[in-house]
């Protein structure tokens, strides 16, 4: 009887630990995404005021969320407050190559505004929002 109880008193802390690691994982990707929405409007604002070279820290600041993206979407992380795609997980191979081309593309955004050419600047900036629609379309619920 007292295996009965500890096994299900067991069962019970993994589920609510299970739980609260989803929630924060679901935290963590909102934060990080909202930081990355922050910093395209930032760039846009930037590249509008010729001040090509201020983009880059923002861009890092995309880059370093993108290589975390995988990681946010833990199994059990799609319930809750979430407009995460069911898709994510069933497809997670693709879902993790999108993540790396948006962080590839940050990356290359970087690069551009340390050369200081606004053109190439302003070409990266439109690949890493067309990085970010690419997964959006396919993994993201409205």
């Amino acid at each position: 009887m007292l295996t009965r109880v500890t096994l299900a008193a067991t069962a019970a802390l993994l589920l609510v630990g299970g739980t609260a690691m989803a929630q924060d994982s679901i935290k963590a990707r909102k934060d990080g995404f909202q930081t990355s929405k922050n910093a395209m409007a930032e760039i846009k604002d930037l590249l509008g005021s010729d001040k090509v070279a201020q983009v880059g820290p923002a861009a890092q600041r995309m880059s370093a969320f993108a290589a975390q993206i995988p990681t946010l979407f833990p199994a059990g992380s799609d319930k809750g407050d979430t407009k995460a795609k069911a898709d994510i997980w069933a497809n997670n191979a693709d879902f993790t190559a999108k993540a790396q081309a948006y962080e590839a593309a940050a990356k290359g955004l970087e690069a551009a505004a340390a050369s200081g050419d606004k053109a190439a600047t302003a070409k990266q900036f439109a690949a890493v929002g067309g990085a970010c629609k690419a997964c959006h379309e396919r993994y993201r619920a409205d």
